[in-house]
């Protein structure tokens, strides 16, 4: 019996190369051939699935939108214990911590996500999917602050609609510090927190 291949696994794991190559070596070094020796695989499987290099980088990226939001979901998952209703600000630190490059899996997002912010400048399907991306969560940061609003989390003339892009904004603002060594991930998470505790009660 032939071997059964996994299509959508294998389209993953050449991504998951596509990643690892960028956080390791940079946006350059990515090229069929690179993602071929890191995934194991040989260049022939590659062209099969990407017969073009902004195919595979345009997969990639879908891709890191679906493991970041995988992570954020599992996180958040995480709070909701036996008998344990978490509060909308501990939800939204937590969300926040995950967007940021404070452990392995979020640094490699954070490589990854600079190097098609650059590449985004001059191609537009590469913005598209990056607007599309932080359109979504944004909406959901907003939608969390309105929820805290109405459950009387927030503190007194606290408005959700200005200050979830603040905070969303300000989050995106600490990953390229926090990559080059400027500010130290608990450096960032303290100061997201001096943040929420001027927003929440």
């Amino acid at each position: 019996m032939p071997k059964q291949v996994d299509h959508e696994q294998r389209r993953q794991l050449l991504a998951e190369a596509v990643f690892a190559v960028i956080g390791t070596r940079g946006w350059e070094a990515v090229s069929l051939r690179d993602v071929a020796v890191q995934a194991g695989v040989s260049m022939g499987t590659v062209q099969h699935y990407f017969p073009a290099k902004q195919q595979m980088l345009l997969f990639a990226l879908a891709q890191m939108r679906d493991r970041v939001n995988a992570r954020l979901q599992a996180t958040l998952a995480a709070l909701h214990g036996p008998g344990n209703q978490p509060s909308r600000r501990e939800l939204i630190r937590a969300a926040t911590a995950v967007m940021l490059p404070v452990d392995g899996p979020g640094r490699e997002e954070a490589c990854v996500n600079i190097a098609f912010f650059s590449a985004a400048t001059v191609t537009p399907e590469y913005a598209r999917q990056l607007r599309d991306g932080y359109s979504r969560i944004l909406t959901v940061t907003v939608a969390s602050f309105r929820e805290a609003a109405r459950l009387g989390e927030l503190r007194d003339g606290i408005d959700p609609d200005a200050e979830a892009p603040a905070l969303y904004f300000l989050t995106q603002g600490l990953v390229g510090p926090i990559l080059i060594g400027l500010y130290q991930p608990d450096d960032a998470l303290a100061l997201i927190d001096a943040q929420l505790n001027r927003l929440f009660r």
